[in-house]
């Protein structure tokens, strides 16, 4: 799994760039992705543009990230590229290079066994046999990864049936994966005049970053790029803190009687519909006091935590979370409840899936 940036010096400056490369890489992040499909159509103009990338990439890849040009077979021609010879790209500081558009299948199959070892991406929102032929022509999936399209667009996003579709196909072929998230509080800045958000996924355009990204991770994306330039500080770093196995929910607490924050649960692996189910907190909160907190059955909303409490015998201490609306009785005891945003989260959470919380505020109980 790994985290990655958007730059685009065509837009903006070396110094804005290089201060960006720099606190991404401080912070763990190990790609960089930018796009050349913006370069001028005159050669000499385009190549002289083409040197305001190869300073950024070096120094990126001195900092330990992989670099990933976008271009299609409309540059190639332009920049008069022989397309069998990849010193240039590597000279360029470039550790992939993603093809925007779909050459023959014969070509990306060639060359995914340069000498350079310089990675081939392809577009990851082709859903066809595009790339079946390549991997059945015998290209070297080492070196063969799929990264999907952002949409700058509003409401031209992927649906969840295309990226889940587009996403089976390239994971039954062994394939590694890249998506793209959108920055909500820093620039939106692209390599085209219009952006209404750098997002794979349509639903994404206005959900905080961290809720991207986790719904990419509990899809099974391997890489989450931020497609916009310059993502805040805080956005960087709540990245950077997400672990990609674990699913992080925000949550409202109403009870101070188990510390939901300082422990990783797991639902159990015979899991059920109606509720995620932890495996360990029986054991962990046994020799707590949990008392009744009313002697009423009550009606919940799904995202509802629960814990059993002294009365359920030797279910007591076990921590819950409602999947749907569901009654209660006086046995389990109501600590708080999963914020609207994150309850998209919860359906991933299957057997032996492991998730935390992580705080929003404290509300009273009502």
């Amino acid at each position: 799994m790994g985290l990655g940036i958007s730059i685009y010096p065509l837009q903006s400056s070396y110094e804005e760039n290089s201060a960006y490369i720099k606190s991404a890489a401080a912070l763990g992040y190990t790609r960089v992705f930018t796009s050349f499909l913006e370069a001028d159509t005159d050669p000499a103009v385009a190549a002289t543009q083409l040197e305001s990338y190869r300073v950024l990439l070096q120094e990126a890849q001195q900092l330990g990230m992989r670099a990933f040009l976008d271009i299609n077979p409309e540059i190639v021609k332009l920049l008069k590229i022989d397309p069998t010879d990849f010193q240039f790209f590597a000279n360029l500081g470039v550790k992939g290079v993603r093809l925007d558009g779909a050459f023959n299948g014969f070509y990306e199959a060639y060359l995914t066994y340069n000498e350079y070892d310089i990675a081939i991406e392809i577009n990851g929102s082709f859903d066809s046999g595009y790339v079946n032929s390549i991997v059945e022509l015998g290209g070297n999936k080492q070196n063969l990864l799929t990264c999907h399209n952002f949409y700058p667009e509003a409401d031209t996003g992927l649906s969840i049936s295309c990226f889940e579709s587009c996403h089976a196909r390239h994971k039954s072929l062994g394939l590694h994966t890249a998506a793209f998230v959108t920055s909500q509080e820093g620039g939106r800045l692209g390599p085209w005049d219009a952006n209404d958000g750098l997002c794979t996924l349509e639903r994404h355009r206005y959900l905080p970053i961290e809720q991207q990204a986790q719904e990419l991770y509990q899809a099974g994306i391997d890489d989450v790029i931020i497609g916009d330039a310059f993502a805040s500080e805080r956005e960087l770093a709540a990245l950077a803190q997400l672990q990609p196995t674990i699913t992080t929910l925000t949550v409202e607490t109403t009870d101070d009687t188990i510390d939901l924050f300082a422990h990783v649960f797991q639902n159990r692996w015979d899991y059920s519909d109606v509720v995620i189910r932890d495996v360990m907190s029986r054991k962990l909160f046994k020799q707590l006091t949990i008392t009744p907190q009313t002697i009423e059955e009550r009606q919940i909303a799904a995202g509802t935590i629960l814990v059993n409490n002294d009365t359920y015998g030797r279910y007591k201490g076990e921590i819950l979370i409602a999947l749907q609306p569901m009654v209660i009785d006086s046995r389990r005891n109501i600590i708080g409840t999963v914020t609207e945003q994150s309850k998209s989260l919860l359906a991933a959470i299957t057997g032996g899936k492991r998730f935390k919380c992580a705080i929003k505020t404290k509300i009273e109980v009502k």
